[in-house]
């Protein structure tokens, strides 16, 4: 980013600059300072540019109107720049004036449009600046998942290319954070009283102790959250969870159980529920482990459907004195749990959907 060559519509339009502008914070506040220290030639073309976005951000909170807003921007424009800047705006040609005017109001109605109905983007940057605490940073360089143990015991297994940053005091605050960029695999140690959050472009994981995995790479479309097991809840962060545009279900989040999964759609900020590509058993995952017979033998189509539903955890709909008419009899021992419900639900007529990480059951039922 040559920051050196940017005019002051340049600055404007970059979001790295909106959002110190609009945000500041001790990070970013340190790295434009330290830029004008090196180019101080662009002194005046920050200033017009900060000027210009907070009076338009004022505008937009308080109301748009054309006219005042314009008179107001140039006043606080020539009050920064001071006397010798507003002698060289006096010298500009009419048709110059003119031309600038008319850039201001442009500006002016691109920032009300945008502010309005333009997605807001949260990269793994903008997520770490709102720690305030010093952050370690672990990167994988390598091809293969890497191992990194945290304060209070948790892992995080980080994939290739990937990234994470948590607190240099990690576990001594009220709360555990951890800033990913890219996918990783936590395995998070259980405290009721410090809850466990990820922060990966705009959702954040809330947990309490669990095993998910995020994928959240800064070129994704989607980010996507997949849990193991326990609970976790997701929502979108909070520094656009004001927008018009968000409903309800992606501002307060939903929970996620084991074989569940949610994808937040970045560009439309909605998350989808479901079930993971391939559930697992219960029991594979439990320190105990639970043995589930999946042998049947004239047994009732409606057993059959609650002993899949314990041993995956996943909520089942059907009617039970429907299908308690259907008997079945098969080894589905080495079947993936589709496999399963697709041999189940050929062999009595019915069907199967998913439904928000439900799978509904339905069908005519079987004769006496």
């Amino acid at each position: 980013m040559k920051y050196s060559q940017f005019t002051t519509s340049d600055f404007i339009e970059d979001a790295h600059f909106r959002r110190w502008v609009q945000f500041p914070t001790a990070e970013s506040s340190a790295f434009w300072e330290d830029f004008l220290q090196r180019h101080p030639e662009k002194k005046q073309e920050i200033t017009v540019a900060q000027n210009i976005l907070l009076t338009l951000e004022a505008q937009v909170e308080s109301g748009f109107s054309t006219k005042a807003n314009e008179d107001r921007v140039f006043q606080q424009i020539q009050q920064q720049l001071g006397e010798e800047q507003e002698v060289k705006i006096r010298r500009l040609p009419v048709w110059a004036r003119w031309a600038a005017a008319a850039s201001v109001v442009l500006v002016m109605s691109w920032w009300f449009v945008n502010r309005q109905t333009a997605p807001i983007e949260l990269t793994y940057e903008v997520n770490r600046e709102q720690s305030e605490s010093p952050l370690t940073e672990k990167v994988n360089d390598t091809p293969k998942p890497i191992l990194v143990t945290l304060a209070d015991g948790s892992s995080i297994f980080l994939s290739p290319k990937s990234r994470i940053s948590y607190a240099k005091t990690f576990n001594e605050g009220s709360k555990r954070e951890v800033y990913l960029s890219g996918e990783a695999f936590f395995e998070v140690a259980k405290n009721p009283n410090k809850p466990f959050f990820v922060y990966a472009n705009e959702l954040v994981t809330k947990v309490l102790g669990t095993s998910f995995n995020v994928k959240a790479f800064p070129e994704d479309k989607n980010v996507e959250v997949k849990v193991r097991t326990g609970r976790v809840a997701v929502a979108v962060a909070e520094k656009i969870s004001n927008r018009k545009n968000i409903s309800n279900r992606e501002r307060e989040g939903i929970v996620l159980l084991p074989n569940q999964q949610a994808v937040l759609s970045r560009q439309e900020i909605r998350l989808v529920k479901s079930l993971v590509e391939n559930p697992t058993l219960l029991s594979a995952t439990t320190p105990t482990p639970m043995r589930y017979s999946f042998v049947f033998e004239a047994a009732q189509a409606s057993d059959v459907f609650n002993m899949i539903e314990k041993a995956y955890g996943i909520d089942m709909v059907f009617d039970e004195e429907i299908f308690s008419k259907c008997q079945f009899t098969a080894d589905l021992t080495d079947e993936s749990l589709y496999e399963k419900l697709d041999i189940i639900c050929k062999s009595i007529e019915a069907n199967y959907q998913i439904l928000d990480a439900q799978i509904i059951i339905s069908g005519k039922g079987c004769a006496n």
